[in-house]
């Protein structure tokens, strides 16, 4: 089993999610459970991957189920700070133009 570590915290109007480790078949219904809860509680979402280490494709569809539902409640969701093999499978997958991901922080 994979270690993922999730924080959360309050930045002006944002909520900020901090992953550190990997997300994978192991843990990524966590991370789906906890980015479906701030993107329905909050306006605007970051995601910060600075942390993150890798991401598989379960991990890639937790990001893409809450892009989805923070397009359809209006809200904001944004992808910050991953490193060059996180921006390397979003490229590989094409996800990278379906996801709002920047290289820093919007807070």
């Amino acid at each position: 089993m994979s270690a993922m570590h999730i924080e959360t915290e309050a930045r002006g109007d944002w909520r900020v999610i901090s992953l550190r480790g990997r997300v994978d078949t192991s843990n990524a219904h966590e991370l789906n459970v906890a980015l479906l809860a701030a993107v329905s509680a909050h306006r605007r979402v970051v995601l910060d991957c600075s942390g993150l280490e890798d991401i598989s494709s379960m991990g890639l569809s937790a990001l893409m189920d809450a892009a989805r539902a923070a397009r359809n409640a209006h809200h904001e969701f944004t992808i910050c700070a991953p490193n060059q093999r996180v921006k390397q499978v979003f490229e590989i997958t094409g996800l990278r133009s379906q996801l709002d991901v920047r290289e820093d922080l919007p807070c």
